[in-house]
């Protein structure tokens, strides 16, 4: 391995991309249940957080969506690749 790639596959930012990007989908699916719990509590509370947050996705720009898409979509078809060239474990 050159001394390269082993600085990149040792870098700590490199390491936690991915587990930091499942802890973010397990703290979304996860807030499901507490908001369950205050609608069935506070249905209208619970609607406004709903409204809320939805207001705060769609104000999110689309090119970041297509960017987030592409870099998460390229980063799984490298791995692959080189798993499958033997590069990586």
């Amino acid at each position: 391995m050159t001394s390269s790639r082993r600085r990149i596959a040792g870098d700590r930012w490199t390491l936690r991309a991915r587990p930091a990007f499942l802890y973010v989908m397990y703290g979304l699916l996860l807030w499901s249940v507490p908001l369950g719990l205050i609608g069935g509590v506070r249905p209208d509370v619970a609607a406004e957080i709903i409204r809320a947050m939805r207001a705060y996705f769609n104000a999110l720009p689309e090119p970041l969506y297509a960017l987030f898409g592409t870099g998460y979509l390229g980063y799984t078809a490298a791995r692959a690749w080189g798993k499958a060239k033997g590069v990586e474990r």
